[in-house]
């Protein structure tokens, strides 16, 4: 197997997350409150539509500031003094009308554990960020189960459909999007997760354990599918594509490609699937998850397993580029914490920041292994615009610079029916996080600043500020409205961000 050069590091998400506070910001509680600051002060579209925007006056705009602006109210001090000032039954409450005013959306789903850390987070806040009810709700419950019939010829899932639509209904059904009736998710009267699926049912969990090893069923999230469903429906992935998963582990993605790519029935059209891992154990675990998968092993034969780091992912000796790329970089994952509990406690926008150039370090790599015709999908489990939109623009910006090469592909708009994307945005405002800047009050979590511009940040000694960071005049040109949004509180998900770039010379 390929080998990588020795690196620095071998972990970028805990380098990126360094110097954030450490013991006493997991303790205190202070990423749940930035978390809110950080998002609450993000215009529509971020992570919230026009329709929530009515619930607060200030979603729709931006910070106001001369360059910079300390948000206010994310610290435990500043809101001791509001509650001394205006009363504790006036801030009781405020605490009641946001439990009370769940949207449609919300309340079709399970109910709003009042207890979770981000839910009294927000109700200590919720006169402030209002606007966010909705997205709040969502992602303080458990993330249903989703399951994915798999589709390759050897896996005949008719008997396991009907096991679950005869027996299990009431805890699973397929979602209404799919017309392929392959995706199932855990009805909303179940509050069926993960976590809870052998205490509420020994025996679905028994078939579902049984179909995931004979390899009839995957155990994926719907915005984990995303990518792999997006790059068929337009026509860059199917039977005999060459395709590089670049940032493979844990392998859900390279299995969802493979069904697609290899046929075991015709041997001319069989395609290949190149797994990346830059780091070796991540990748010992990937190929172990293959070969546990059930899948037959004329198809997992067809994986190729290289240990490179994706930013410098060689050129195929053969001179042959790949048919589709799947780049679903390293993130900070926010958008998976209905089903990590460990993301929140530790999140600043430092992580974000810190992330973005080894994100468009990767993507950019992308874009050159990509064959004329062909389309990377570039993803992130995060809905922070730094690692999303910033580094498409930045890429597309960079990439064609000399000429016109690559294009934002339109999500598919056959593709799941009446699933609802958001587009992406093409505004955001980028803050960083001081955990220095601290009252001399044990409970105060610092603050933190947004800057309108780079030049802003600069002038303020922001070391960790780079250009790319911000919108850019040319966002508009890049169609930035083409990438996608999966909000939490639109399908009872986790967050999700995908774009599709195509290469045109």
């Amino acid at each position: 197997m390929p080998k990588r050069k020795k690196s620095g590091s071998n972990n970028p998400l805990s380098s990126a997350r360094k110097d954030v506070g450490g013991l006493w910001h997991r303790k205190s509680g202070a990423g749940y409150h930035l978390f809110l600051s950080y998002y609450g002060n993000q215009p529509i579209g971020v992570v919230t539509t026009e329709g929530d925007s009515h619930q607060s006056k200030s979603a729709s705009t931006a910070p106001q500031s001369d360059g910079n602006t300390a948000a206010m109210g994310n610290s435990r001090a500043a809101k001791k003094r509001r509650r001394k000032k205006n009363g504790s039954n006036s801030a009781s409450s405020a605490d009641a009308n946001v439990i009370a005013a769940t949207s449609t959306t919300s309340s079709s789903f399970q109910d709003v554990d009042a207890s979770h850390p981000l839910m009294q987070a927000f109700n200590s806040d919720s006169d402030k960020y209002a606007h966010l009810t909705n997205f709040i709700h969502a992602l303080s419950r458990p993330l249903p189960l989703t399951l994915r019939i798999r589709k390759h010829e050897s896996a005949d899932s008719s008997e396991l459909a009907q096991t679950l639509s005869r027996n299990f209904s009431n805890f699973v059904t397929p979602v209404a999007y799919d017309p392929t009736k392959q995706i199932y998710q855990s009805t909303s009267g179940s509050n069926l997760c993960k976590f809870n699926l052998g205490h509420q049912s020994p025996e679905l969990k028994s078939i579902v354990v049984d179909a995931s090893m004979n390899g009839t069923l995957a155990r994926q999230e719907l915005g984990s599918m995303l990518p792999v469903l997006s790059l068929e429906a337009v026509g860059a992935m199917k039977k005999g594509s060459k395709v590089l998963d670049m940032c493979a582990s844990p392998g859900s993605k390279t299995l969802q490609a493979l069904e697609i790519v290899v046929s075991n029935s015709d041997t001319k059209t069989r395609g290949r699937v190149i797994a990346n891992d830059v780091h070796p154990k991540r990748l010992d675990s990937l190929r172990d998850a293959v070969h546990r998968s059930g899948v037959p092993a004329d198809l997992t034969d067809r994986v190729t397993y290289t240990n490179f780091d994706a930013s410098v992912f060689p050129f195929p000796k053969s001179k042959k580029l790949f048919d589709a790329i799947i780049c679903d970089v390293p993130c900070s994952g926010d958008g998976t914490i209905r089903k990590d509990p460990h993301i929140l406690p530790m999140w600043s926008p430092r992580t974000s920041n810190e992330l973005h150039g080894l994100q468009l370090k990767i993507l950019l790599r992308a874009m050159e292994l990509i064959k004329k015709g062909g389309v990377v999908c570039y993803s992130t489990c995060s809905l922070n615009p730094i690692e999303d939109e910033a580094v498409v623009s930045a890429a597309l910006r960079e990439m064609n610079a000399d000429s016109n090469s690559y294009q934002l592909f339109d999500w598919p708009e056959d593709l799941l029916p009446g699933f609802t994307r958001r587009p992406g945005v093409d505004t955001w405002n980028v803050g960083f996080y001081d955990a220095n800047n601290l009252e001399k009050d044990d409970d105060d979590f610092g603050s933190l600043s947004f800057y309108d511009t780079y030049g802003d940040a600069v002038k303020a000694e922001i070391e960790e500020a780079k250009e790319s960071f911000w919108p850019n005049s040319e966002n508009n040109k890049h169609s930035l409205h083409r990438c996608s949004r999966l909000f939490p509180q639109d399908q009872d998900t986790g967050g999700f961000f995908v774009a599709l770039i195509k290469r045109i010379k």
